[in-house]
């Protein structure tokens, strides 16, 4: 081998402290990509690199402030030897810095001197944490704009389900009291109108089922209609016709002259009525029974 092509050991030297430079510089490069880490956990990390890219990685120790709060290698204690600092810098105003500094053995009378290129290294790894903690701190502003985003996204789809169901139940309600009226007027009302849109029903006739139209319009929505229709499945039309009158204060014998049928076929009625409305053994009075029901 020619002689000139020999490499010396301090050039060898000098090639290893470059080397284990640039490792440092890639290993703290390589932790940014490491999404799981928290910038609390990057800083502890970038603590533990840090030595090995120095002189004497056992002397050294290494202390990482951001923010106030402050990250040290293991070895690290206040005022125990002179060390050289670099800051961090973020959107042109420092935000902490990085240290890092040598222990002096006992038989010393200084620590070792920083060598230049670890100056720049140093500078190097400041210029370095400050882009990563800029990134690192952009990306949890967007994890947390993204996570505040989707919680108020799931909110407004709660509520806008909630809206939904409510809407929908409005909607039920207003069709069931749609149906209830509309069943009301035809049970209790349009049967008496038709009565009276009959030529053959007489004055009188007309003018008690005029009473009976107004008093069921003005009791429209009145309990005894609403229980008089869930009896509905039970009660036939002439039942229930009958049953109007009777709230109304019409006797056995008005009723079988107004509707020209026999005094036995109303009693009969009302006996099939109080059967089917379950009073048939108890002493109630139907009139009265129908007006408080």
């Amino acid at each position: 081998m020619n002689e000139n092509m020999k490499t010396t050991p301090s050039e060898k030297r000098a090639l290893i402290e470059r080397m284990k430079e640039l490792n440092c510089l890639y290993d703290i490069s390589k932790l940014f990509s490491h999404y799981s880490l928290s910038l609390e956990g990057l800083l502890r990390e970038i603590v533990r690199i840090i030595p090995k890219a120095w002189q004497y990685p056992e002397r050294t120790l290494v202390r990482i402030s951001h923010n106030g709060r402050e990250y040290r290698s293991k070895n690290c204690a206040p005022n125990c030897c002179t060390a050289h600092r670099e800051t961090i810098g973020l959107k042109n105003r420092p935000s902490g810095f990085v240290e890092v500094g040598y222990l002096k053995k006992d038989s010393e009378a200084s620590a070792p001197a920083f060598l230049e290129d670890e100056k720049r290294l140093l500078k190097a790894i400041a210029e370095l944490l400050s882009n990563i903690i800029a990134k690192k701190e952009a990306e949890m502003s967007l994890k947390k704009t993204t996570d505040e985003l989707r919680k108020q996204t799931a909110e407004l789809e709660n509520k806008n389900i909630a809206l939904k169901e409510l809407i929908s139940s409005i909607g039920l309600e207003r069709k069931a009291l749609q149906d209830q009226l509309r069943m009301n007027i035809e049970l209790t009302v349009l049967p008496f109108l038709n009565k009276m849109q009959n030529s053959d029903t007489p004055p009188e006739a007309w003018q008690v089922y005029l009473k009976v139209v107004l008093r069921n319009l003005e009791e429209i929505a009145s309990s005894f209609n609403r229980r008089i229709i869930e009896e509905r499945v039970r009660l036939s039309p002439r039942e229930f016709e009958i049953c109007n009158l009777i709230k109304n204060g019409l006797s056995n014998k008005d009723i079988a002259e107004l509707l020209k049928i026999s005094l036995l076929t109303v009693e009969r009625h009302r006996h099939n009525v109080r059967k089917k409305l379950r009073i048939d053994n108890e002493k109630v009075n139907l009139a009265t029974y129908l007006r408080v029901r």
